[in-house]
């Protein structure tokens, strides 16, 4: 999944540059280059909170475990 992200910043990049330096920047361009950046903003939002929420059942499996270990001491 990084990689992906790190190919679409570097397409954004790449078209943002190319199109600045051939003709300026205009509407469609700059639509184009903010829904780019939108979804991947969005993309590691939801990566991050599907982590939290990973995490979050580690933990109370952690607790879990540590219960019954000390039941069995």
């Amino acid at each position: 999944m990084l990689a992906i992200r790190i190919y679409i910043s570097a397409l954004t990049l790449f078209f943002l540059i190319v199109v600045t330096v051939n003709r300026g920047l205009g509407l469609l361009e700059a639509i184009v280059v903010t829904c780019a950046i939108v979804y991947l903003i969005l993309d590691v939002r939801t990566e991050l909170q599907e982590l939290k929420s990973e995490l979050s059942v580690l933990r109370e499996l952690e607790q879990h475990l540590s219960k019954l270990l000390s039941l069995n001491s």
